[in-house]
């Protein structure tokens, strides 16, 4: 009798793990449309996996390498080599770029740009893409601070992509709950949320990103999107997409939104403070979406007067006078880039594989981009603006050099728990 249970216990084990290996197999099939390279992290939720490589074919088409550091491109050295200028670049998906070759990154062309600056007289530039997708500003503040200081850069570049940023900076209207959030309490912002207060929802977030080796949860997530929008794509009829969220391009209307715009302007300024006490250089930039940078004026107005905004331009320049009230540098790239794009009748976002116009930077977009946030910075340099480059500094003003006059950091409303 007992031979015979376990005999009918081994058959069933038998069969559940013959069951596992289709599943398996079926599902590292399904990958090849559905890569994935994420997992979790303690104090940003997720993060990039160290060593991850494979190819990314979902938009546009690049082989990736995710560092031991867990960053995009090469392994660099903790000490930097002489003569060199580091500059590390903060962002989400726009500054990961996973949808162009390495050497095709906005990043990239920072580096080759800024290097034949003849401000710097030869030196080397390396510039380092921490950029993660799906980073709201918090997330890229303890990037900052927890990984990117060691590498000691001169420059830093906070990207800013207002299509989804602010709605990411808000515990109230972003729905991916596995970060951590700065929320008010008692007139000062704190970490909180879910992942922060909550050990059973850290838990999932670490189930969720960890213990997933099949990928279920990206498999049915995917193929759920397929069969609610049928696959189809914005068009310039309907220039919808699902990332971005129109409520940006007018001011807010709703406490809801103001909240989310005062944190989000409240955490890009401590960006620049973390910057200015570890003496680097520091640059806010606006990144631009597909229909601000659209070709064609008309597709434009028309999308303009559907939503009842006179331009698209309202959150760059709100980040803009952020920077004139707090004293830093701001490049807004949409005006420029819609100006590039019209002149020379040309999609900056797009691929052969998704719709003209849509989604990420294409290559000629990452080099437009990469080009004016050089020329910027080459100027910034030029004025002596960065304490760290070996251009002695004349005076320099807070909005030159995002520190006061007396050379202290401003103050932050930074939580400690960042810290």
């Amino acid at each position: 009798m007992i031979r015979q249970v376990l005999s009918a216990l081994g058959l069933i084990g038998l069969g559940i793990a013959l069951a596992l290996l289709v599943v398996d197999l079926g599902v590292r099939i399904a990958n090849h449309w559905f890569p994935y390279f994420y997992c979790y992290d303690a104090e940003r939720g997720w993060g990039l996996n160290p060593g991850a490589h494979g190819w990314y074919t979902r938009e546009g088409r690049s082989y990736l390498r995710i560092n031991h550091d867990g960053f995009r491109g090469p392994d660099y050295p903790l000490t930097k080599p002489p003569d060199t200028i580091r500059v590390a670049v903060l962002g989400d998906s726009y500054v990961e770029a996973m949808q162009v070759a390495e050497d095709k990154t906005f990043t990239a062309v920072i580096a080759r740009e800024l290097a034949e600056s003849p401000i710097l007289k030869g030196r080397k530039v390396e510039a380092l893409n921490f950029g993660v997708d799906g980073y709201g500003t918090l997330q890229e503040l303890i990037t900052l601070q927890r990984k990117v200081w060691k590498y000691h850069p001169d420059i830093v570049v906070l990207a800013i992509f207002l299509g989804n940023d602010v709605r990411n900076n808000s515990v109230a209207l972003e729905p991916d709950q596995c970060r951590p959030f700065l929320v008010p309490e008692n007139g000062r912002y704190v970490a909180g949320g879910p992942f922060i207060d909550s050990p059973g929802y850290r838990l999932w977030c670490e189930a969720r990103f960890d213990y997933r080796d099949l990928r279920l949860f990206d498999l049915f997530k995917n193929t759920l999107e397929v069969m609610l929008h049928g696959g189809s794509g914005p068009t310039p009829q309907h220039p919808i997409e699902q990332a971005i969220n129109y409520n940006i391009y007018k001011p807010p209307v709703d406490q809801t939104w103001r909240e989310a715009w005062a944190v989000t302007e409240t955490e890009v300024t401590m960006v620049r403070d973390e910057a200015a006490r570890h003496g680097a250089m520091f640059l806010a930039v606006t990144e631009e979406n597909g229909i601000q940078a659209w070709p064609v004026p008309a597709v434009r107005i028309r999308f303009q007067k559907h939503l009842g905004v006179p331009d698209l331009f309202y959150p760059d320049r709100r980040i803009a006078a952020l920077g004139d009230r707090e004293g830093f540098a701001v490049l807004m790239l949409a005006p420029p880039m819609q100006a590039y794009a019209e002149a020379h009748r040309v999609f900056l976002h797009g691929f052969s594989n998704t719709p003209a116009g849509f989604g990420h930077w294409n290559e000629a977009g990452h080099q437009e981009a990469g080009t004016l946030i050089a020329a910027r910075l080459a100027a910034m340099i030029a004025a002596r603006q960065c304490p760290k480059c070996g251009i002695p500094t004349r005076g320099a003003g807070p909005s030159a050099s995002g520190q006061a006059p007396d050379g202290k950091a401003p103050a932050s409303d930074s939580p400690s728990a960042l810290h």
